[in-house]
């Protein structure tokens, strides 16, 4: 009998702002772009640990608003509950924090609810054969009027085989089966598409940050500290970096540096409002 995969999320217990290399400026104007508001109704899919509400509160402290955070990994919503205690606690802040595992294939939420709805580095993780099934979710929950504001990597044709190829090779190396097996990234003209065929309106890009990948943030975050496999990462990237075409090499400005291969790729933020009729 074939064993199911272990989901990777249930695994995973990685700082995503290290990973990523994500910095503090780069969050200043992704809460800045959210713009939430005292009383909204505000949904985080795919949210992990709640790492953007703990930020916004860092930041809005005297902002008050409801807040599901909806993850498929108890691991993850367990860790995000105790952070996020903690910071009400500190902060005095009186937010209405609801945890739920769900998978986002199959959510079961209340239509024409939520004010806004937050998908950062999330559509990904959804295979293929899902997705619009998940962007008429997300259309449905969200009010007329209201907006979806989604993090993602920003893929043109040029990058877009290279940036994959990278990404799964890690996560084989990683033992995250349960990736390797469901990730699907969008082109940004896929991304764009899905979300007006599911009736969005006013697709904007609102921001675009450099995504600095050093391989060597994932020894200790992803790779338990197995030089071994850093090594092979590496070697992969060096491999495959060769068939890129000039013009996109230098874009990405790939450098090895000892055990560090830098790559420079691009993650932006989308905003989508649903109409009003």
């Amino acid at each position: 009998m074939t064993q199911p995969i272990l989901n990777a999320y249930e695994i995973r217990n990685a700082d995503y702002a290290v990973v990523h290399s994500e910095s503090e400026i780069d969050f200043d104007q992704f809460i800045g772009a959210l713009n939430i508001k005292d009383g909204e109704k505000v949904i985080d899919i795919g949210g992990g640990y709640g790492s953007i509400f703990m930020r916004l509160i860092e930041r809005q402290p005297r902002v008050n608003f409801e807040y599901d955070l909806l993850d498929g990994g108890l691991f993850q919503l367990k860790k995000g509950e105790d952070k996020i205690s903690i910071l009400l606690e500190k902060y005095g802040n009186s937010s209405q924090v609801r945890y739920m595992h769900q998978d986002a294939v199959a959510l079961n939420l209340q239509t024409n609810y939520y004010d806004m709805v937050i998908c950062k580095m999330f559509l990904h993780e959804i295979p293929q054969r899902y997705k619009k099934q998940l962007v008429s979710s997300l259309f449905a929950i969200v009010k007329p009027g209201g907006r979806v504001v989604v993090w993602n990597p920003d893929l043109e044709d040029n990058d877009y085989q290279f940036y994959t190829s990278v990404i799964k090779k890690k996560d084989e190396l990683a033992g995250y089966d349960s990736l390797v097996q469901n990730r699907h990234f969008l082109l940004n003209s896929d991304f764009c598409s899905l979300m007006e065929d599911a009736g969005f309106t006013c697709v904007e890009k609102l921001l675009t940050f450099d995504y600095h990948l050093h391989t060597v943030n994932r020894l200790n975050q992803e790779f338990s500290g197995d030089k071994q496999k850093l090594q092979e990462w590496n070697e992969y990237i060096m491999q495959i970096a060769q068939e890129l075409d000039t013009t996109t090499r230098d874009s990405l400005k790939i450098k090895s540096l000892d055990d560090d291969i830098y790559i420079n790729f691009k993650r932006s933020v989308f905003l989508l409002e649903k109409p009003l009729v």
